[in-house]
């Protein structure tokens, strides 16, 4: 009976423990916002990422030829940029 509460109390404590740990950033999560304004005809698409938890800012991730740019969606150029990609889809 005394192992099996020794046993439980382990575990319990790993278990907050773990929780308590830092979470993890993802790869794909942009931490900060790029200076620069990525030029349209460079732009293979882009996504929108939100501060979901996962993710500790939100923003427009363009993916480009050479990788990827991180902007401000509060940003005005942004923002006409996505208009503008938007009328290029349609």
């Amino acid at each position: 009976m005394k192992l099996v509460l020794v046993v439980l109390i382990c575990l319990g404590t790993i278990y907050f423990v773990a929780l308590a740990g830092p979470t993890p950033i993802w790869k794909n999560c942009c931490l900060k916002y790029s200076k620069s304004i990525p030029h349209i005809k460079n732009i293979k698409g882009y996504r929108i990422q939100e501060n979901n938890g996962r993710c500790r800012i939100k923003a427009v991730v363009f993916k480009l030829k050479s990788g990827r740019i991180c902007s401000d969606p509060d940003n005005n150029d942004v923002k006409e940029l996505l208009e503008m990609l938007l009328q290029k889809e349609k």
